[in-house]
Formats: structure tokens, C-alpha cells, sequence
């Protein structure tokens, strides 16, 4: 009996230690507002020393490498140096941590509670798409890093060359917004891996970039103060990479930008005269403010309404996303948020709200606010920004291309607003392109509201053989 008591006070003693541990898995819900974001922390001990690794499985983001890591007492600090974050919180000593999650100027309360590690969200396996490009590539593929000007951000890529060819077209691969890796994987597609494989099998040489704090790039000082402009720079950081390789010719040098990357290739192009051609995925033709309306209202504008019931709604959107454009302080965008939707309301009776808009009251809008908030000097920017100043300074061959199943950037206006901007530049050689039935990422969809991850195709193989076809002939 003695023996069994010794054994079960052992065990009993170890349960205790075991639970005096902050070793393990965490997890907690970052409140929105419209939402709650799963967020997980897993800590592991080496000696005295701790490591941390986080993910947020509902942005399909695992395993983001968490930088220092202390515990002093009951109090916990974990760097996460790619979001430029920390995580901060007081350990109950048992099964809880109360804290605070900081990326750049954003700052929430988290709360973490100890998770079985069986039931933390795996990340998924890759998606293997028709078009996900398989071995053996037949064209040389190599890992490179490089530098920006000043050296604040340290990059990572992949160069795709063809084998045994010299003097071919080599391209930079610029990303749309949000921040993506170098082969633009999203919604369960590769998009930028696919246009590079297939491209590299035309001849035309690739560079592929992870973005600013994913991947093995690093993700620079300020982010919260980031523009497009300072990812201008970035590119202009690969195109100078790609001046220092010898087997490269300087003179078929070009860019490729989709989405937001075709409102960034435009600004490279008109300062850098080593840009030899510009192609344009989906990219803006028309001042930013009226992308993000035309996205906002589809939103929260009902569908079916009367041409002047939709104006009416539309107005209300417009007022509310002003704010974005006119100020980048948080506690100043709310106030005119609020006073917009108060002078709305004024006029339109609460009936009239419900028959006309998606949601009711200012909440939805304020969320959108707080979705944006480590990121509103971006949105100022680029609500702020009119593509036709630089695109009217390009006098390389420009492609313009787009789906006429685009939600995001509507072909019509832009290509027109290309268009228009190019003519008054007196741009000699250019060429505008409307893919019918292609979506914002270039997929085949049988309707524009068709989700991008319900469809088996990554990239259509009509428009990459339209735009290696013209890169080739353009760089003969």
C-alpha cells in the first residue's frame, strides 16, 4: 500500500509539473467585429530558451516563425518579426493567457486557452490543380535573394530561365494587393506559379518575388506606414538584381502586374528607362477610389434595384468609404464615418435602408474600418491614386489584358481608361484585350459571382499563350 501511494503521489507530482508548463498549443479568437479570427500559438522549450510558431488557419496561414520568445514569471512576450507583431500576455499559470496582439500601429486583446494539439486546425495539403506545374520543368530553376536599395528588406525568388538559350525576355512577376508569395497561392490555385512555368517554357526567363513579410522576405520597418509606392521600389529592387546577372539581357527587361501590381509596373516604367515592356493583368485604368467603390457597392448594394434606387444606395457606400480617402487617422475616419451614415439617415427612412442596402446601420462599415486599420495609409494611397499620370508617361510596348468576368477590376472602364491614358501619351505600341468569360485571376468561370476555388482551372491556357505569344514578338 505504501508502494501505491509513493506511485500515485510520483504521478500526481508530475500531472502538476506537466501543468505548470507554458509549453504547448494556444488558441484564442481576435475579435473584427463581423467576424472572429482563429488565432494559434505553439511554444516549445530548448533548455532555457523558448520558440514560438503561430497560425491563423482561416487566412490559410501555418507556421509563421515567431522571433524571441520570454517568460519572466508569469509573463510571457513572443516577437512575430514577419508581421512585425508581438504577442504579450500574464500566464495563469495553468490554462490561460490574457493578453495583447500588436502588428505595426494595430492592437487587440487576445486571450489564448490551452488547446489538445489534435484539435488545432492542420494546415491543408496543397491543392494538385491540372495546371500545377510537375516534374520534370525542362528549364532551370533557381532560389535567389537579394536586397532592396537600402537594404531594409531582404528578398526571396525564384528565377526561371529556359535551358540551353541565351538572350531571352526575362519578366518580374509583380503581385496584386494583399500580401502574396512568390507563387501566388490563393483560393487553392498557384496563379503566378502557373504563368511562370508556362511562360519559361515559351522562353521568357521569370522572376517570381515572395511579398514583403511572407515567404523569405522580410517584411521592412513601418508596415503600417507601407504604400504601393514603396513596393515600387521593391520591383525596382528585382529589376536591378536581374542587371546584375550576366546571362541576362538588360535590354528584355519587363514587368508583369496583376491587379494592384498593374498599378505598381506603370509607376517602375515611367522612372526606369531598363524596363523594356510592360504587361497588365486586371490592372487599374481608372482613379483608385472608384475601384474601391465599385467593389464596396457590390458588397453592400442589393442587387436588382431600379437605376435610381441603386444610385441612391450607392451614394450612401460612396459617403462611406470617402473617409479613407481623406485621412489616414483611425479616430478621424470613424467620425466622419459616423457623421456620413447620420446624414444619410437623415434623409432616407429605416424601410428604405433595409429595401436598398445589404446591412443596417453604420456597424458593417466601421468593421470594414477596423479590418483596415493596420493598413489605412496603404487605402489612402491608393484610393488617392490616378493611373492615367503614369501610364500616360510609358513609351515601352504595353499589353493590356482583362476578364470580362472580372468582380474586382471591371474590364470596360479600365481597359478604357488604359486606353485613354496610353493615346494621350502617345504611347506607339500598344495592345488592349478583353477575355470574355475570364474572372480577375484569368480563370474560365461560368459566371462572374463563381467562386475562384470551385474552379479546376488556374490560369487560362488561351490568354498565357496570348501573353507569351506577345512578349515573344514584342522582344524579337
Amino acid at each position: 500500500m505504501k508502494h501505491l501511494l509513493f506511485i500515485i503521489s510520483c504521478m500526481l507530482l508530475i500531472s502538476a509539473v506537466n501543468s505548470q508548463t507554458i509549453t504547448g498549443v494556444w488558441g484564442g479568437k481576435i475579435d473584427l467585429g463581423n467576424r472572429k479570427l482563429l488565432f494559434i500559438m505553439k511554444v516549445a522549450q530548448n533548455g532555457v530558451h523558448y520558440t514560438t510558431t503561430f497560425d491563423s488557419p482561416e487566412q490559410n496561414a501555418f507556421d509563421i516563425k515567431g522571433g524571441e520568445t520570454t517568460l519572466s514569471g508569469d509573463s510571457l512576450v513572443a516577437k512575430i518579426p514577419v508581421l512585425a507583431g508581438v504577442y504579450a500576455g500574464k500566464w495563469n499559470r495553468t490554462d490561460t493567457i490574457s493578453g495583447t496582439l500588436q502588428q505595426g500601429a494595430y492592437k487587440t486583446p487576445l486571450v489564448l486557452v490551452r488547446m489538445n494539439e489534435k484539435d488545432a486546425p492542420k494546415k491543408p495539403k496543397a491543392t494538385l490543380r491540372p495546371q500545377t506545374p510537375q516534374p520534370p520543368l525542362y528549364y532551370k530553376s533557381e532560389e535567389v535573394e537579394y536586397n532592396n536599395a537600402d537594404s531594409t528588406v531582404h528578398f526571396g525568388a525564384t528565377l526561371t530561365l529556359p535551358a540551353n538559350k541565351t538572350d531571352v525576355p526575362v519578366v518580374i512577376i509583380i503581385s496584386g494587393s494583399g500580401t502574396q508569395d512568390r507563387d501566388g497561392n490563393m483560393f487553392g490555385h498557384s496563379s503566378y506559379w502557373v504563368l511562370a512555368d508556362y511562360l519559361t517554357r515559351q522562353g521568357i526567363g521569370v522572376l517570381r518575388v515572395d511579398d514583403r513579410g511572407i515567404g523569405s522576405s522580410t517584411i521592412g520597418p513601418n508596415p503600417a506606414g507601407v504604400t504601393s509606392e514603396d513596393f515600387a521600389k521593391d520591383v525596382e529592387a528585382g529589376v536591378d538584381y536581374l542587371l546584375r546577372r550576366k546571362e541576362i539581357n538588360p535590354k528584355k527587361i519587363g514587368l508583369i502586374g496583376h491587379s494592384e501590381g498593374g498599378m505598381i509596373a506603370p509607376m517602375v516604367a515611367a522612372r526606369n528607362n531598363k524596363v523594356a515592356f510592360v504587361v497588365l493583368l486586371a490592372g487599374p485604368g481608372i482613379p483608385g477610389d472608384q475601384i474601391w467603390n465599385f467593389q464596396m457597392r457590390r458588397s453592400f448594394v442589393k442587387t436588382g434595384l431600379a437605376p435610381e434606387d441603386a444610385t441612391k444606395a450607392g451614394a450612401m457606400v460612396n459617403a462611406m468609404n470617402e473617409p479613407f480617402k481623406q485621412s489616414t487617422d483611425y479616430a478621424t475616419i470613424k467620425k466622419q464615418m459616423q457623421e456620413a451614415y447620420s446624414n444619410w439617415r437623415a434623409g432616407n427612412s429605416a424601410e428604405e435602408e433595409s429595401r436598398l442596402l445589404n446591412t443596417v446601420g453604420d456597424k458593417a462599415y466601421l468593421n470594414l474600418l477596423e479590418q483596415f486599420r493596420a493598413g489605412l495609409t496603404w487605402l489612402n494611397y491608393f484610393m488617392n491614386y490616378h493611373p492615367s499620370i503614369n501610364l500616360s508617361k510609358l513609351k515601352c510596348p504595353v499589353l493590356a489584358v482583362n476578364g470580362e468576368s472580372d468582380i474586382q477590376v471591371s474590364a470596360k472602364e479600365n481597359l478604357e481608361g488604359i486606353r485613354a491614358a496610353l493615346t494621350k501619351g502617345k504611347n506607339k505600341q500598344f495592345t488592349i484585350r478583353a477575355f470574355p468569360n475570364l474572372n480577375h485571376l484569368f480563370q474560365t468561370s461560368k459566371s462572374p459571382a463563381e467562386p475562384y476555388n470551385r474552379i479546376d482551372e488556374t490560369f487560362s491556357t488561351e490568354a498565357l499563350l496570348y501573353i507569351s505569344t506577345w512578349i515573344n514578338n514584342t522582344t524579337k
